[in-house]
């Protein structure tokens, strides 16, 4: 059995957990923050047997998409003169995948 950690952006994972549900695939959603933009993320655990783990991975990669956006962040530097906002274009989307092995485990 393979624990897939899967670390999509929010917009993605309603639209995954519809296609993992729809491929009779078992996810739990934990809602998480990080990355340079804080942005909100789901970090999906799917729990998989081996011979399922390609067509999971496969799912991941179509439903997670990588966009382009442009967001504005504040210039705040030390002796900067000019302190207006200044967009910058970002890639948004995508996912990080973790894929562990998994010794043991029950269902209770």
């Amino acid at each position: 059995m393979k624990l897939i950690f899967a670390i999509v952006q929010n917009d993605d994972s309603k639209r995954l957990i519809r296609e993992m549900i729809k491929h009779h695939i078992s996810v739990t959603r934990i809602s998480s923050t990080g990355g340079f933009l804080h942005g909100g993320n789901s970090t999906l655990m799917i729990g998989v047997e081996k011979d399922k783990l390609q067509e999971t991975l496969d799912i991941i990669r179509e439903q997670s998409s990588v966009r382009k956006e442009y967001m504005v962040i504040p210039t705040t530097l030390p002796g900067y003169v000019d302190s207006s906002p200044t967009p910058v274009q970002v890639t948004l989307g995508g996912a990080t995948v973790f894929v562990v092995d998994v010794a043991e485990h029950y269902r209770f």
